[in-house]
């Protein structure tokens, strides 16, 4: 065999190898079908007057790039788990869970936003209000009457705390989550350019799991405000969550489609062969 540093394609399968973030036994056969693929490729070259050398760095250029190669497999249906070693499995839920989280804060800042714009055109009330019948202790009502002269009342001063609250609160919260997307964004270059972890978190399937989860909890949002579960101010407080977790959720689910038609044309076959 020749030596690396003269056979391109022996330097590629090395690299190759060592981008893999899989099992001894799913890396070898993946490199083994790399190397099958390359040197036909080759063989077709050199029977068209290429030198060996012009024909090796044709067929690597054909087959694709090690980091396309290693996109392609981690993002292949099923590959999740199949073949990859329990520390890349962790490290790529680690980074999921990073990711939705910060997505997840950085959505209750927009809704803060939205709150913002609720307060301004509709009125305080309307996300402020508690409702009717709805007492508060003593010391709460005093804290609330000092902190907001202009109101009348202890209910008033709730409406207005809860409606300033609803924007400042939310607002933070998506503060913290935009600077997480960013050191994320941040770790995800580093592993990209060093060679390490994921080519795509979960193997392609977050876009799918994020429509599913900012999708229940729009859902949730609006059923508890429409059932008055929990509910302690005016429907704009549920509301704009509600309106930001959906634009999310269709946004990933249109992102994610070519994942559920997988998953569905899986469960028809699941259906046929009962």
């Amino acid at each position: 065999m020749k030596h690396a540093d003269h056979d391109p394609i022996e330097a590629y399968l090395r690299q190759l190898r060592a981008s893999l973030r899989a099992g001894a036994a799913e890396a070898e056969l993946i490199v083994a079908e790399a190397e099958d693929h390359l040197r036909e490729t080759t063989t077709v070259g050199l029977a068209t007057g290429l030198t060996e050398r012009e024909a090796q760095e044709a067929a690597i250029s054909a087959f694709g790039s090690v980091r396309a190669v290693v996109r392609a497999h981690e993002t292949t249906p099923g590959n999740l788990i199949k073949g990859r070693t329990p520390a890349a499995v962790i490290e790529d839920l680690c980074l999921a869970a990073w990711k939705g989280g910060a997505i997840g804060l950085t959505a209750v800042g927009a809704s803060g936003l939205v709150v913002l714009v609720m307060n301004a055109t509709l009125g305080r009330a309307f996300t402020g209000q508690p409702p009717a019948g709805m007492t508060f202790p003593r010391a709460l009502c005093d804290y609330w009457l000092a902190g907001w002269p202009v109101a009348h009342t202890c209910t008033q001063a709730a409406m207005l705390e809860a409606s300033s609250d609803a924007v400042t609160l939310r607002v933070v919260a998506g503060i913290l989550g935009v600077a997480l997307l960013e050191a994320y964004a941040i770790v995800r270059y580093l592993m990209r350019r060093h060679r390490r972890g994921p080519a795509v978190v979960l193997a392609g399937y977050f876009p799918a799991l994020a429509a599913c989860v900012f999708g229940a909890g729009a859902l949730a949002l609006a059923l508890a405000q429409l059932t008055g579960f929990t509910v302690s101010a005016g429907p704009g407080t549920y509301l704009s969550g509600a309106i930001v977790a959906a634009v999310i959720a269709v946004a990933y689910a249109v992102k994610a489609r070519p994942v559920f038609r997988l998953l569905m044309r899986g469960f028809a076959r699941y259906v046929r062969a009962r």
